[in-house]
């Protein structure tokens, strides 16, 4: 089972766009995140990257424990709620969350289709919440906002069908969950690569490209901005990350799919 965004972002209907930000701390050998550096960044710079129609509004760091998550998420989404209820002028905002994670094995910025239902992590190994779909897609569209960055702005990035199966991917579930429901908020997954590899610079220059694109889709009177980035056409060879996860993923999805059709078959015969 698997949750395709029927209940997608409407674009072109806001008057606003509020921008909250998550990351992780250190872990295992990994002393200084760049997810929690780069999340600290954009938000200390936010005045660089806010417009008259987007703010960036909140910043938290989460520690590497899934207990801590799921106590402290809560504030994230009461501060959403509390800063709604602030709001004058009856202005319509979309609240975007965009949570960042390392991939040390990725070498440009990645944003996640999909969370899995699934944790693992040496010891634990299960489903995240046996009530809740196997997938839950993105309430955007990711592959055509990549493409509209590539394109438009000449920022290396990719999309990706696979978060993991850790606190980067229980983030993003968690988060994906805690948005189904609602009309006005979405969630968005960013594995970050190595500064090293993708300097800060780069990560200010793809938050301000994301942002102009953010706006494009969903602001009123860009129309026809979106519908350009939403005839972009989609090169998978090109703007899909791939590395050997993804691939072993990708494999075993495939061979699950073509035992559901061979059974099918059979019992058709039947």
């Amino acid at each position: 089972m698997e949750f395709n965004a029927d209940n997608s972002i409407p674009y072109n209907i806001y008057d606003k766009i509020n921008i909250y930000l998550t990351g992780y701390g250190p872990f295992l050998t990994i002393r200084e995140n760049p997810a929690e550096k780069v999340s600290n960044y954009i938000f200390q710079n936010c005045s660089k990257l806010n417009t008259q129609y987007t703010s960036i509004l909140y910043n938290q760091i989460f520690e590497v424990k899934i207990k801590y998550v799921d106590t402290h998420i809560l504030e994230l989404f009461n501060f959403i709620k509390k800063f709604d209820n602030i709001e004058e002028n009856n202005e319509k905002i979309l609240n975007i969350i965009i949570s960042l994670g390392v991939a040390e094995n990725r070498k440009v910025d990645t944003l996640e289709i999909r969370a899995k239902n699934y944790i693992y992590d040496g010891i634990i190994d299960k489903k995240i919440d046996d009530n809740k779909p196997d997938y839950y897609y993105s309430k955007n569209p990711i592959k055509y906002i990549i493409k509209a960055i590539q394109q438009y702005n000449n920022s290396e990035c990719k999309y990706s069908n696979d978060a993991g199966t850790y606190l980067c991917n229980y983030m993003y579930f968690t988060t994906s969950t805690k948005c189904f429901d609602e009309k006005d908020i979405c969630s968005f997954f960013l594995h970050i690569p190595l500064l090293k590899n993708y300097s800060m610079d780069k990560q200010e220059t793809f938050f301000r490209n994301l942002i102009n694109i953010l706006e494009s889709l969903y602001i009123k009177g860009n129309e026809e901005k979106r519908k350009k980035i939403l005839e972009l056409e989609i090169n998978e060879e090109e703007d899909e990350h791939f590395d050997e996860w993804n691939k072993k993923t990708k494999k075993e999805e495939n061979k699950k799919e073509e035992d559901i059709n061979n059974k099918d078959k059979e019992e058709k015969k039947e």
